[in-house]
This record gives structure tokens, C-alpha cells and sequence, in this order.
């Protein structure tokens, strides 16, 4: 049981005192000073130490049980203290952003079998939490130490509790793991001795990449023995619905990501055949601009419309947030054949080569390794909601002028509607194609091996830019090479789009994308 006991109105006080405040201004046990003289080992997260040792007045300790007891006038609860980073967003949609999944406990692997949900360590750190919300500032930096922590600020603090919804969400996603984790051990009797052990390890290994299809909210972190996390996306719609960011609420109730999927299969019988212009005339999506231009976004808003929503953009939607699902419209052709390879994300190439990162749970400072990456965690703590169009059979014309056949560019409120396809990413393009990646990036600017070279045709000749220059691109892993790969996002590299300098070298900014034929060959069983 908890031993530290607080009434709710005196912890109130103590942190809105400290809202907006550093974490060298709230510490008064003198941590700072220590790690800066390198007398002082750290137990967890720096920021949660200071917490604890300066505001709520108690040593850390690593025990399961929740962290507090909290006294309101005739009750009292079992609360876990959680102090988690943020990060301000790039995106110019919300302010703060999760900096990483929510650490919640060890799994238990050789014990989970004699738990329940209701009493499982899992709900018993969930159930009552006092959050605490740090802004994270040296994302990008090489080498942040835990002394570098003494300026990062509170922003804000909550008393959160999920709702009954939430909860029984959590509770499918425990149980996945229980029924896994049960499996595993049931198939190695015998003494709990190391050997057994390893086999245990093993099997695990092996099996549980299936849970990245079955678990909504929350996901195992990537090592043995492993721990449950929050999903970083639900960390986000919590910090959004915190501090009140604007995301709207579809109707019906979605407890799980498979939920989303029924609905998405009942949209397809519905809907399917369609086209976008007789879709948005259904729907009442315009089909035009403001100023008369083709819609670009109708697709989009088109998905919305048939979920029940009115914002323009999926990722406004507080069910897609949740559950980590980013849209992404797809186009093929009559045979259900190529898609253009897809643009995922601007790559952060001062944070793929980070050396060193600060141990959540330990405070301690490592080596950074590919998990702490936020190209593993775009992979890890996403999927996609593909949204299939088929592109009319295509035509041809004489051109009267020169003689030439030309294809009819058919507009885009002609291509028909499919339906959905959910991809959950699988380990193997992970562990495969998305760390070659990072390491391939990773060893080109860190060794010097990044350089510019000519774009060529299919021809093999060089391609020139509009304004008469030669096109150039860097090095980087091409998708000849690997599933996902980097390309520039712009198709002039003349000097006004280079934008990016790495090692001295000016480049348009680079994104990540991935292969039109992974994703082809993913819609063979739409």
C-alpha cells in the first residue's frame, strides 16, 4: 500500500504553485547541483524525482503499488503520480504534443497468470492518476544530460481518471496480453530456472507481434522483460483534451481500433462504387474551392462526411487521434494495379542522429538506440486508414496541333470509391526496412558520407531544372534499396527550394516515404 498521504485541496496548492516554473526553480533538495557535480545517481525520470523529492516531500521508490494515497472530506483513493514530457508541435495544429508512449508497469510475465484486471498492477497505476505535464525544449540536441533538465518548465497538472468507456477499452487490450502472455508460459513446464526462462523469452519474441493488431490503447515497450505503455497518440489526446484543444467528436461508439474497422466495412458496403463527384453531392462536400479551383481535399473530407464529422482534416478527429490512425487516400488503377509511392513524414535528421538520451525510468543517460527514434515510433504508434479510389479506365487524344496521341486528364471527382484498409505496420518492416533507414542515415552524416549527386532520367541522361540548372539530390537511401526510403519534397531543386544544410550541403527538405508497391501488394485482400 501507498504510504505517502496528502489531501486533494493541499496538493492542489502545491502545484499550481509550481505551474510554470522550472524544474531547478521547484528544486529545493538541491538535485541540480549534485548532477552538475556529478555526486548524485538517479533512481527514475529526472522530472519525476524532482516531483517527488521537492513537491511532494518523499524519497523515490520503484514499488507497484501506486504512488500516493489522496484524502477528499469523507473518501479516500490510491493515486499514481506520473510525470510526463511534452514537446511543442511543428505541425501548427495542437501546442503540445507527447514526447514519448506513457511508461505504465512491468508486464509480470511469469506472474500475469495469477491476475485479474481489476486487480492487476496494469489498472492499479491506471485507475487514479495525478499527471504532471513538463515541456521537453532540447528535442534535437546530441547530448541532453540530466543536468540539462534544470530548465525545462511545468505546464500543467491534472487529476485524471478514464471514463467507463476508456476503461473497458483497456481492459481488451489487458487481456490480449494476458491471454498471450498465459499461452507462452503454458507451453514451458517445469522449473522456473534460467533455461526456462530463455525459452519463455524466446516464444515472446516470436509471438508478440501480433499484439500490434489487437491492443487500441496501449502497446508492450521494445524490449524483455516488457512493460505496458500508452500508446504515445492516446497520451496526446489526453494532453489535448487537458489543456483544450480544439478535436472533434464523431458519433457512435468506437471502444477499440476494431471498432473502426466494422464501421469502415459497413461504409464500403454503402458506399462503394461511387464516385467522389456523386459521393459529394450525397454528402454535401463542395466539389470546388472558394475561388474555383478543384477541392484537393475532397477525398478527405468526403472519409469525414461518412463517419459523421464536419472538420476538414482526419487528424482534427478525437477517435483517429486515439487510436493513432492517419488517413491516407490511395488511387489505383481499373486492374487495381500501381499507386505512387507515398510521402509519410519531414525527416529530423538532428534528431535521427542523437547519441545519447535520458532513461525515462532509470533518469540515467545512454546510448540512443533505434526505439528511441521517432522514426520507430511513427511505425510503432501508428497505422494507417487507407482510403482506396480507382481512377477511370484511360483514355486517349489526337492532339490537332501536333499530331501526338495525349492521355485525357480526367479530373479527380471521377475516380470511384473502393473502400478502407487498415494497415498495421509489422514488425518485419520495422525491424527491417525502417531501421536500415535510420541507420543508413545515421552512418552518412555522422561518417561523412552524405554528398550530392546528378539526377538521371530513365534514360540515364541528367535531369535539368526550369531554370537551366542540374538536378541533384543526396545520397540518401533510395527506394531501389529499401521499402521505405527518402526523397526530396519538391520536384525543382533549383537554389530558392533548398531550404535544408546538412554537413554544408544545401538540399530541399527531405521527407520519409514508402514504396507505391508495398502498398499495392497490402491492398491485394481489400
Amino acid at each position: 500500500m501507498p504510504e505517502h498521504r496528502y489531501k486533494r485541496s493541499d496538493l492542489i496548492d502545491r502545484f499550481e504553485d509550481i505551474v510554470g516554473k522550472t524544474l531547478e526553480e521547484i528544486d529545493n533538495a538541491g538535485m541540480f547541483e549534485h548532477m552538475k557535480n556529478k555526486g548524485f545517481k538517479l533512481q527514475k525520470g529526472v522530472a519525476g524525482a524532482v516531483i517527488e523529492q521537492s513537491v511532494l516531500g518523499y524519497d523515490s521508490d520503484t514499488k507497484q503499488e501506486a504512488d500516493l494515497i489522496i484524502e477528499d472530506d469523507d473518501s479516500e483513493q490510491n493515486v499514481e503520480l506520473k510525470v510526463t514530457g511534452m514537446l511543442v508541435s511543428d505541425s501548427g495544429g495542437e501546442h503540445y504534443i507527447a514526447k514519448e508512449p506513457m511508461s505504465i508497469t512491468a508486464v509480470g510475465v511469469y506472474d500475469l497468470a495469477d491476475q485479474t484486471f481489476e486487480e492487476s498492477h496494469f489498472w492499479g497505476k491506471l485507475e487514479h492518476m495525478l499527471i504532471v505535464y513538463y515541456q521537453y525544449l532540447y528535442a534535437n540536441k546530441n547530448d541532453v544530460t540530466p543536468y540539462d533538465y534544470k530548465d525545462f518548465p511545468i505546464r500543467g497538472y491534472e487529476f485524471h481518471e478514464f471514463s467507463d468507456e476508456d476503461k473497458e477499452t483497456l481492459r481488451r487490450d489487458w487481456n490480449y496480453v494476458f491471454n498471450l502472455i498465459c499461452s507462452i508460459v503454458a507451453n514451458h513446464p517445469g522449473d522456473k530456472d534460467k533455461k526456462w526462462k530463455d525459452a519463455v523469452k524466446q516464444e515472446y519474441i516470436e509471438r508478440h507481434g501480433i499484439l500490434r493488431s489487437q491492443l487500441s490503447y496501449i502497446d508492450l515497450a521494445p524490449k524483455f522483460p516488457p512493460r505496458f505503455r500508452l500508446k504515445k497518440p492516446v497520451v496526446n489526446t489526453m494532453i489535448s483534451n487537458h489543456f483544450g484543444y480544439e478535436l472533434e467528436q464523431l458519433p457512435g461508439r468506437y471502444n477499440e481500433v476494431s471498432d473502426v474497422e466494422k464501421e469502415c466495412k459497413r461504409l464500403t458496403k454503402k458506399y462503394s462504387g461511387k464516385t467522389i463527384a456523386e459521393l459529394a453531392d450525397m454528402l454535401g462536400v463542395p466539389k470546388l474551392t472558394e475561388d474555383g479551383k478543384e477541392n484537393k481535399g475532397i477525398a478527405e473530407q468526403i472519409v469525414v462526411k461518412m463517419f459523421g464529422g464536419n472538420s476538414k482534416k482526419l487528424n482534427r478527429i478525437e477517435l483517429f487521434r486515439r487510436f493513432g490512425l492517419i488517413g491516407k487516400s490511395i488511387v489505383v488503377t481499373p486492374k487495381r494495379t500501381r499507386t505512387e509511392d507515398m510521402k509519410l513524414f519531414k525527416l529530423n535528421f538532428e534528431e535521427i542522429c542523437r547519441t545519447s538520451v535520458i532513461d525515462e525510468e532509470s533518469g540515467n543517460e545512454r546510448a540512443v538506440i533505434f526505439e528511441d527514434s521517432d522514426i520507430y515510433s511513427y511505425f510503432a504508434d501508428h497505422e494507417f486508414l487507407l482510403i482506396v479510389f480507382e481512377e477511370p479506365e484511360k483514355e486517349y487524344y489526337k492532339d490537332q496541333e501536333t499530331g501526338k496521341r495525349k492521355e485525357v486528364k480526367h479530373p479527380l471527382s471521377m475516380n470511384k470509391f473502393l473502400g478502407f484498409k487498415r494497415l498495421v505496420f509489422s514488425d518485419e518492416l520495422i525491424d527491417k526496412s525502417a531501421r536500415k533507414l535510420w541507420e543508413d542515415t545515421r552512418d552518412k552524416i555522422t561518417n561523412k558520407k552524405l554528398k550530392l549527386v546528378p539526377t538521371l532520367d530513365s534514360n540515364g541522361k541528367q535531369v535539368i531544372n526550369k531554370n537551366g540548372s542540374k538536378k541533384e539530390s543526396p545520397n540518401f537511401i533510395k527506394s531501389s534499396d529499401n521499402t521505405i526510403f527518402i526523397r526530396g519534397g519538391a520536384t525543382d531543386t533549383s537554389d530558392k527550394y533548398k531550404t535544408e544544410i546538412i554537413n554544408g550541403l544545401k538540399m530541399i527538405p527531405q521527407y520519409a516515404w514508402i514504396r507505391g508497391s508495398f502498398i499495392c501488394n497490402e491492398l491485394k485482400n481489400l
